[in-house]
């Protein structure tokens, strides 16, 4: 079945289903209630909502599965009949083919509540959480996996991870889509090739994006996707962006104004097309009118060896610029850095990524080897530290297989490795690993010891080479380290690297790297040995080195090498390089621009750590700030909170990402604790007002709503947080309950956004004190004014200063 869908994918055009949940509400599916309970509950209408899309035109239906996973069926007491949801939404999408040819999909969504490091859930259980639903969908028989509606790329990893284990049972096709914002990016700020870069890494067949967008802001981002990939491509638009309209949510865009979208997309190389909230069995009929004489668009994957962080993809390869590896995360001979990991701090290690993505590192290794110390978690805590500083992609960096697999765990991104080499213990300890978490390795020429010759490396390369790709590790995701040898003690050897270099890549055809500095060990002027070296390597095609970035006359000849080597096309980099360069020259002596100010006095350190997420340090500072004389309250009021609200205003830019707030609000958490005690003695902060945060009924989506809670805090507010599905009663209760000022309600979901309007419907009713703020990926400032919130935030970046003007209002009255 698997080739069968895939072969036809070659030829073919395939269509999908629309929306579920318009179709059931339609037929009384109550808000705020599970639709897939009703695979049990209300079997008939399911099958009737399958059959009108298969008549329309559907090749391929989900089945009804979205939310049939165990955190979710939690929600309603319904975790006992997970497998009997899961089997039964099969079956019915089953019967609805009958005998005319079509596929079902067992659709997994979110896992329902947030993966760490955002939220609570552990990699591993959010892994265990995916695995146990598509073991049912696979074992009733679906034809395919798809997961949506992701936007996180952490979660989606795990997902994959757990999909590809259920290929163990069953080998089956893997579709993977994610969601994107209106500015093209996820909600966590991944772009489309990093999220191309690590769904390829995991093998899946057909990738895509679905939700939160109509088509035409998606066709940006497919446009992106498909330069990115040869994988096959789907998509699934909404209707628009919800409005309501008389007292109905609705979806703006037409079947008419939708379909001609179906045609560009598949122009552009969408192969799967269907809807998502908001279509119905007419859309899909007018989008399969439009696609049926349509053939696909030959698409080819870039060549090369990508790596990414969450936001930032690094090509490495024939043709792609040459990749810096920032070699300065490293406590080898250096006391005060390997006191620093010893005691669990992380300030010198973000200190290091910042000044080297600063000098222009295109990718940072990541070592924290020290003795007696605890590697595997140091490397878990330096990995999500620095993914909070700087978006450079990691070469996570180690000897031990644990400390390897924890990196790449914390990791939301496809890592490079290093390092495996030719032993055969390696190769079974290490490739493994590469394949499970999407990764690609750098591959040592050597086994025990270094060939002298560049044909005896050429032969371990071979050998690992072999090893992985029996493995179902592409050759793209191995990166050679060709071994750069003291050239003072041994020059035939360090000369042969260059050969080795060029072996490689006429055998294997594979990317290639090397420690710069180990080839002028023991000798003076030790830069321009090396240097000199990696002019030679470059020439002869080496793609990358892990280096010293801030090493200006390495940065000149990477420049410079790269006009002869076909890296920089018509010599556009180098010349807009030095013409920068030269423009801010000029405007530095003129006094047109100053330099970035350093932050010199505590207060100003501590604004820094708060904006920047420095978390280790804070509290140090925070000390240090009240040791020389600050007020705790001038501290909180006057360094702290602005330093909270620029990030907001960061966020709400695009500049800074879900992670940033998540590492500030944190970092702030921490400095406040210090302070805490003098606060209190001191009659402490006067709270600014009692907030009551909760999902509503039926969504179990709070990864917003809970940096909301935590920006709120921080800015002084009394916040009670009742957590997921919350009903309206409940709502109302603890608002009574707490004498609170303000309510604040997200949704991520189109079916439970008009729980919102039960909650502002009776707080108007019964003419309550409360002022009501909401926010959630698929509300607008249109819903709200039309539901009647007295606030509209359009992310978590804005909920303070919405939630200070509705306040500002009611105490004017």
């Amino acid at each position: 079945m698997k080739h069968e869908i895939l072969e036809r994918l070659k030829s073919e055009i395939l269509i999908l289903d629309g929306s579920m949940g318009a179709l059931l509400q339609g037929r009384g599916l109550p808000n705020g209630y599970a639709p897939d309970l009703w695979n049990l509950e209300r079997p008939k209408d399911i099958l009737a909502v399958h059959q009108e899309y298969i008549q329309a035109g559907s090749d391929i239906v989900l089945a009804n599965t979205f939310g049939a996973s165990k955190i979710r069926l939690d929600e309603y007491n319904a975790y006992g009949k997970l497998k009997d949801i899961n089997f039964a939404a099969v079956d019915l999408a089953k019967k609805a083919f009958g005998e005319k040819k079509g596929y079902v999909a067992g659709d997994i969504g979110p896992c329902g509540t947030t993966v760490a490091p955002f939220g609570e859930l552990a990699f591993n259980e959010a892994i265990d959480i995916f695995y146990e639903q598509m073991k049912a969908l696979v074992e009733a028989g679906a034809d395919l996996i798809a997961i949506e509606t992701m936007f996180d790329l952490q979660e989606m990893r795990a997902a994959l991870i757990a999909a590809n284990q259920v290929r163990e049972i069953r080998d089956l096709p893997i579709m993977a889509h994610m969601t994107f914002t209106q500015d093209g990016l996820t909600d966590t700020g991944s772009d489309p090739d990093s999220v191309v870069t690590v769904l390829d890494g995991f093998n899946v067949d057909i990738l895509g994006l679905n939700c939160s967008t109509g088509p035409e802001h998606m066709e940006p981002v497919i446009e992106k996707i498909a330069a990115a990939t040869g994988t096959f491509i789907s998509i699934e638009p909404n209707a628009g962006l919800p409005i309501m309209k008389n007292g109905v949510t609705i979806f703006p865009a037409t079947p008419q104004e939708m379909a001609p979208y179906a045609e560009k997309f598949v122009d552009i190389g969408a192969n799967v097309v269907g809807g998502c909230c908001g279509t119905t069995p007419e859309y899909i009929r007018l989008i399969t009118e439009r696609l049926k004489k349509k053939k696909p668009l030959e698409r080819t994957t870039p060549s090369g060896t990508k790596i990414c962080s969450r936001m930032n993809t690094v090509y490495l390869g024939e043709g792609h610029p040459f990749v810096k590896i920032g070699e300065k995360i490293n406590p080898t001979g250096r006391k005060k850095f390997s006191e620093a990991i010893k005691e669990g701090r992380m300030d010198l290690v973000l200190a290091e990524a910042r000044k080297q993505f600063e000098a222009g590192a295109t990718a940072l290794d990541v070592n924290v080897g020290v003795p007696l110390v605890d590697e595997p978690a140091m490397m878990a805590k330096a990995v999500v530290a620095i993914q909070n500083v700087v978006n450079l992609p990691l070469v996570i960096d180690s000897s031990y297989d644990e400390a390897l697999e924890l990196g790449m765990l914390n990791y939301p991104g496809k890592a490079l490795v290093n390092s495996v080499n030719a032993e055969d213990e390696k190769i079974e300890a290490v490739l493994p690993l590469i394949k499970k978490y999407g990764a690609a390795v750098i591959a040592l020429v050597a086994e025990t010891e270094i060939p002298e010759t560049a044909v005896a490396r050429l032969k371990n390369a071979e050998k690992i080479l072999k090893a992985a790709m029996d493995l179902g590790i592409p050759k793209e995701n191995v990166v050679f380290d060709v071994l750069a040898l003291t050239v003072s003690a041994m020059q035939k050897g360090s000369s042969q690297s260059l050969d080795t270099i060029r072996l490689i890549k006429q055998e294997l055809g594979c990317a290639t790297t090397l420690g710069l500095s180990n080839v002028s060990f023991g000798l003076p002027n030790r830069k321009w040995v090396h240097n000199t070296f990696l002019a030679q390597a470059i020439a002869s095609g080496l793609d990358s080195a892990i280096c010293n970035p801030m090493d200006e006359v390495l940065q000149n000849v990477v420049r410079g090498a790269a006009l002869f080597t076909g890296r920089d096309n018509e010599c556009k980099t180098f010349v807009a390089f030095e013409e920068k360069k030269e423009a801010d020259r000029l405007a530095e002596e003129s006094g047109e621009v100053t330099k970035k100010k350093v932050a010199e006095t505590t207060a100003e350190k501590i604004y820094e750590a708060v904006l920047e997420g420095y978390r280790d340090n804070i509290a140090a500072l925070t000390q240090e700030g009240l040791d020389e004389g600050m007020s705790p309250f001038d501290i909180f009021i006057e360094v702290m909170t602005p330093a909270i609200r620029e990030l907001g205003d960061l966020f709400g830019a695009r500049k800074k990402f879900i992670p940033h707030l998540v590492a500030s609000a944190d970092t702030m958490k921490r400095g406040v604790e210090v302070l805490q005690p003098l606060l209190e003695a001191a009659g402490g902060v006067e709270s600014k007002g009692t907030i009551i945060m909760a999902t509503v009924k039926g969504d179990i989506h709070d990864i917003g709503k809970n940096i909301c809670c935590i920006m709120l805090r921080n800015f002084g507010y009394k916040v009670f947080d009742l957590g997921r599905n919350v009903p309206a009663d409940d709502i109302l209760e603890a608002a009574k309950r707490e004498n609170a000022d303000c309510i604040g309600l997200s949704a991520l979901m189109t079916t439970t956004m008009m729980q919102m309007k039960v909650v502002i419907d009776e707080v108007k009713a019964k003419a309550l004190p409360y002022k009501v703020v909401i926010g959630g990926a698929v509300t607008t400032k249109q819903f709200a004014d039309e539901i009647q919130a007295d606030g509209y935030g359009k992310d978590v970046g804005k909920v303070v200063p919405v939630v200070e003007s509705v306040m500002e209002k009611a105490s004017s009255k």
